[in-house]
């Protein structure tokens, strides 16, 4: 027995559980046997990623990803998708030890977005995701312009994720509405909620597509890529 994909998950939980959602939610089928045959290891007791970014002298994640992947290996997948964002700040080094191919939510939202010839995004993400640039040398790999908070509205992304989302309690809009006008005053043509926790604001408040979703490009392209239809 071997799966198609496997998804690296428990970084965080709810948002694992809401990419293999939105899979299911999203394959046209006639019947169960229809859908992705994947596999979920939800390792919820990974080091926290950005932690380790920000101070090297925190428990790395890095080991527990690579002896995940292993897993993966012996069971099989054909690709294999990390529902973290913070988490591609290692993707060279682990990516070594897959056999199979790795999705990259980064480079791959990037691109879908330059697609659509947008010029300029705004990146709502982790203090980890953001100080190590990810998102931003993407950005300019593909020749785009991005703007990032101010540092008060950066704790402000923060609050949202790790006093709100991560314990499963509403955040307060008034947050999020700060962000936004500052983002909207630096004339970005769209918002990238490029923090896999920021991915379930976008369902739970109907956000428009002026915010971009990683996890709907990666759910997208994963179907296609299995050469299952889109419904």
């Amino acid at each position: 027995m071997h799966y198609q994909l496997g998804i690296l998950g428990g970084v965080g939980s709810d948002a694992s559980a809401y990419l293999y959602e939105k899979i299911l939610k999203h394959t046209a089928v006639d019947k169960d046997q229809d859908h992705l045959d994947m596999v979920i290891l939800n390792h919820a007791s990974i080091p926290d990623r950005t932690s380790y970014i920000l101070d090297h002298s925190n428990p790395s994640p890095l080991p527990h990803i690579i002896s995940d992947i292993e897993i993966f290996n012996k069971l099989q997948v054909e690709m294999i998708v990390i529902p973290c964002n913070t988490s591609y700040y290692f993707y060279d080094e682990y990516s070594k030890y897959s056999n199979v191919p790795i999705y990259h939510l980064i480079d791959e939202t990037i691109k879908n977005i330059k697609s659509k010839n947008i010029q300029k995004v705004g990146i709502l993400a982790t203090d980890g995701t953001i100080q190590s640039g990810l998102y931003q040398n993407s950005c300019e790999k593909f020749h785009i312009k991005w703007e990032i908070p101010c540092i008060s509205n950066q704790k402000k992304v923060m609050d949202m994720i790790y006093t709100y989302l991560k314990k499963g309690d509403p955040v307060p809009k008034e947050l999020f509405e700060s962000v936004l006008y500052e983002m909207k005053e630096k004339k970005v043509e769209c918002i990238i909620l490029a923090c896999t926790e920021l991915s379930l604001l976008k369902e739970m408040w109907k956000l428009s597509d002026f915010f971009i979703d990683p996890l709907d490009i990666c759910t997208n392209n994963i179907i296609k890529h299995f050469n299952k239809n889109l419904k």
